[in-house]
């Protein structure tokens, strides 16, 4: 074997790792009569992006939280948040927590895939609170998974 051809070898056998894109704005996603849902998203990459433990800015985390307290309020999942200081915009212990017991409990995810981590799977499955074109709650209270429209 010669040195290009291990060297070769030696660089292509480690398997390549997805960069994991972390969320850190938000987006006001259309749903159809004239209603939209904000998502947690990547100003660069678009709504595939991930939050976990301590990762992610404010707005988006704040986001995710409210969409937890508002579209499942009378889950263990909104009260893990509501008696951990309320919506926040930090994604500490307990809204990993939260999203676990939301992954669980109402979205029905199993194994693995409970990790509190909240990424694209997550999101497709959660449902949002309906907004109107400006960023303000359409119906109070109402809320829609938007790859289900």
């Amino acid at each position: 074997m010669t040195a290009a051809t291990l060297s070769l070898a030696v660089a292509t056998s480690a398997p390549a790792q997805a960069a994991v894109v972390v969320c850190n704005t938000t987006a006001l996603k259309y749903t159809g009569n004239y209603e939209y849902v904000r998502v947690p998203t990547n100003s660069s990459s678009g709504i595939g992006c991930n939050l976990s433990l301590g990762k992610g800015s404010k707005a988006t985390v704040k986001a995710l939280q409210d969409a937890i307290v508002t579209c499942y309020s009378s889950s263990a999942a909104a009260r893990l948040i509501e008696e951990s200081g309320g919506i926040d915009g930090s994604y500490g212990p307990a809204t990993v927590k939260a999203v676990k017991s939301l992954q669980k409990n109402q979205l029905h995810f199993t194994g693995s895939n409970v990790d509190g981590v909240y990424g694209p799977k997550t999101r497709n499955a959660m449902m949002w609170q309906v907004l109107g074109s400006k960023g303000a709650p359409f119906y109070p209270w109402m809320c829609k998974n938007p790859t289900q429209v």
